[in-house]
């Protein structure tokens, strides 16, 4: 490709691009954050946390889901273990037994998966309202009040909520929550347009109903990800793009640890990265592929720049370009998740994503492991 070619594309990308952040910013600001009444909240819920060699962290999450505000006698707790190798389960059922706990189950997942493990949890789920979250989450004492008080004003079919990362101890781990939060708040600005593509099952809130009506193949259970985006495609074909919505409420903001180490983190992204394939709605589609194509764009830029010294000149200046576009929804959601001291990690982050994301792509193309299995979509 002769090089005016090449330029032009890498303008004519970038500028999709910049239309794109500024969509993602202005859903972002058209979500509704008023407040709903927590009176006479009537709905029965069933929280669903699979977990595979969690060790400890599954009792720590119910310590925590002990102290939720909501009425004890409208929810329960269900545990699927998806055949963990560790003590987890056992931890999980001594604490229950010791404390004597009569809205806590334990299940063991029929098949083998966190998609068999949620269906198995959801199939067994008492509640009208079903919830999910990771065994490594942390959720404040007012999650499950203003989420159903959410439910309850506005009666969505899916319910997508916050969810960062917390306790960053290194530089590398900020970079790791920034990419997070770059993730989270392009799916809360994309379902503040009306447009839902992307959510996280850490924090989702749904009919149980609503689930089982979903066939397997809709979900694509051959995916060791997607549990959560796949839905959200499933949803929008079934019942239109305005049956998904994002609660932008900070009470409901769910935290989990960082990856410990960038071999952690690649793999996490890898697994996520996978799925990108099997997308099957177009906005879903355009998004994933602009960003590649964006940031693949300035890794090859940035390589010829070894060879032909000003195109280092040309991706300097794209990624300050990016990095100027990017700022204002990151600056957002970090003032709204209590994360501004991230911010002067943005452009360090703007410098080494490109590289990251062309990598994940890449790799995820071919088989993979995650906890202790092979995955070869």
């Amino acid at each position: 490709m002769e090089v005016k070619y090449f330029l032009f594309l890498l303008f004519a990308v970038a500028v999709l691009y910049m239309l794109l952040i500024f969509a993602f910013t202005e859903g972002w600001n058209r979500l509704d954050n008023k407040p709903f009444s927590h009176r006479n909240l009537s709905t029965r819920l069933s929280v669903v946390i699979p977990f595979r060699n969690e060790g400890e962290n599954p009792v720590r999450l119910l310590q925590a889901l002990l102290l939720q505000s909501y009425p004890p006698e409208l929810c329960e707790f269900v545990f699927v273990n998806d055949h963990s190798d560790d003590k987890g389960q056992e931890l999980l059922e001594n604490f229950v037994s010791e404390q004597n706990l009569q809205n806590v189950r334990i299940l063991l997942s029929a098949n083998r998966g966190k998609k068999a493990a949620l269906r198995t949890g959801i199939q067994a789920a008492k509640g009208e309202l079903v919830i999910t979250t990771d065994a490594d989450c942390f959720p404040l004492q007012s999650w499950l009040t203003e989420t159903v008080a959410f439910y309850e004003e506005k009666h969505p079919r899916l319910i997508l909520g916050p969810v960062i990362y917390d306790d960053e101890k290194t530089w590398l781990q900020k970079l790791f929550s920034l990419d997070f939060i770059s993730l989270v708040v392009s799916g809360a600005g994309s379902a503040g347009l009306g447009l839902p593509f992307m959510g996280n099952a850490a924090n989702m809130a749904f009919e149980k109903q609503v689930y089982l009506d979903a066939d397997t193949d809709a979900l694509q259970s051959g995916f060791a990800s997607g549990d959560d985006v796949f839905f959200i495609q499933y949803i929008r074909r079934k019942y239109g793009r305005k049956a998904i919505t994002f609660i932008k409420n900070e009470e409901v903001i769910i935290r989990t640890p960082p990856p410990e180490n960038l071999k952690a983190f690649l793999s996490q992204r890898i697994r996520w990265g996978s799925k990108a394939r099997a997308y099957t709605q177009p906005w879903a589609m355009f998004v994933s592929y602009l960003i590649f194509l964006f940031n693949f764009l300035l890794v090859v830029t940035l390589v010829a720049g070894f060879f032909v010294p000003w195109f280092l000149v040309i991706w300097a200046l794209f990624i300050v370009m990016k990095t100027i576009v990017d700022f204002p929804i990151l600056y957002a959601f970090a003032r709204f998740s209590g994360k501004r001291r991230l911010l002067p990690f943005v452009f360090p982050f703007e410098t080494v994503y490109p590289l990251y994301i062309t990598f994940v792509a890449f790799r995820g193309l071919f088989p993979y492991r995650w906890k202790e299995r092979n995955w070869k979509k």
